[in-house]
């Protein structure tokens, strides 16, 4: 587990490194690859004082993410995923879902009585599948899609908050070409909806993992499409 969450560590300090530097370069109006950023350091006399600017406020704005992804509470960072204000968890509507599991709703709502007496309400489905996770939560099948889920929530979450910054980086360089924009725009914004899907995807995989297990249905079954 210490080795996984060094991983864990590691990859969110690289991701945020990664899209630090593209802000760099796209706020110094370069286009994006490794030459520009090699030439760019060759240059760092000539480019020198924006050069000196943009590249702390770059290094800044990398550092606060990864820090912020990892004191971010799950809480906000499920509403960010799923965006949703209350009950954000994707186990929130799991007994009464309108995409494709691994088991049938009826065997579902006949184990889990307590949830459709209580109308389905989806503070009652939280808690009742939080219940079943604290049973199963150390079967692999479920130790490793909440591994793999924390780790792709957390890069959506910074993938989201370097978007954002982008925008605002937009805004302040309204000059750069817009060859050079659609550049940055198509990296930023692919890399934040493939993160949010896949991220939505192993979030209902891992809630409906856990409930294939309720039903017996063993560590190998458990494989919905997600929404």
């Amino acid at each position: 587990m210490k080795f996984l969450s060094f991983f864990h560590l590691a990859l969110v300090i690289v991701f945020a490194a990664l899209n630090g530097i593209m802000l760099y370069l796209f706020m110094l109006q370069l286009p994006f690859g490794l030459d520009p950023f090699l030439i760019s350091l060759a240059a760092w006399d000539q480019l020198s004082p924006q050069i000196v600017y943009v590249a702390i406020i770059c290094s800044l704005i990398a550092v606060a993410g990864a820090l912020l992804v990892q004191r971010l509470s799950d809480s906000w960072k499920n509403r960010l995923l799923y965006a949703r204000g209350q009950y954000p968890h994707p186990a929130s509507d799991v007994f009464l879902s309108s995409r494709k599991q691994p088991f049938e709703a009826a065997d579902l709502q006949a184990k889990f009585s307590r949830v459709k007496d209580a109308g389905f309400s989806r503070k009652v489905q939280t808690e009742v599948w939080q219940e079943a996770y604290l049973r199963q939560s150390g079967k692999p099948v479920v130790l490793n899609t909440r591994i793999h889920w924390s780790m792709l929530r957390d890069l959506y979450v910074l993938a989201l908050y370097f978007l954002v910054f982008f925008l605002i980086g937009w805004v302040i360089n309204l000059g750069v070409p817009f060859q050079i924009v659609a550049i940055y725009l198509f990296l930023y914004g692919t890399q934040t909806l493939f993160l949010m899907l896949t991220a939505r995807r192993t979030g209902y995989r891992l809630v409906d993992n856990v409930l294939a297990l309720e039903l017996g249905l063993g560590d190998g079954a458990a494989k919905s499409s997600g929404k």
